[in-house]
């Protein structure tokens, strides 16, 4: 499944992301990817849950691919890498797969 198409089918199979929150940490961490929605501003949200059990939301854009999000499949293990922009906020750059996953 690529994406799920708005926040109202998330909740329409049950699924709440109410407890995701903005990483506001930069750095590398790995997490595993709960699931995935398509946003409002040609963007696709994707819900992770980090190694240490924090859960976060994070925006990857068409300009960057959509960094391969909407081709993974949910529960996959990933290494995601954070980078904060000038303007503080915290952003996702790179996704890779954990090797073996």
């Amino acid at each position: 499944m690529r994406a799920y198409s708005s926040l109202r089918q998330l909740k329409e199979k049950g699924i709440c992301v109410d407890e995701y929150l903005t990483n506001e940490r930069d750095g590398v961490f790995n997490a595993q990817l709960d699931c995935k929605r398509w946003g409002k501003k040609r963007n696709v949200l994707a819900y992770f849950t980090l190694e240490d059990g924090s859960k976060v939301i994070a925006s990857a854009w068409q300009n960057t691919g959509y960094l391969g999000i909407p081709e993974i499949e949910e529960g996959a293990m990933l290494t995601l890498t954070f980078e904060k922009a000038k303007n503080g906020v915290s952003y996702l750059r790179k996704v890779e797969r954990k090797e073996g996953q």
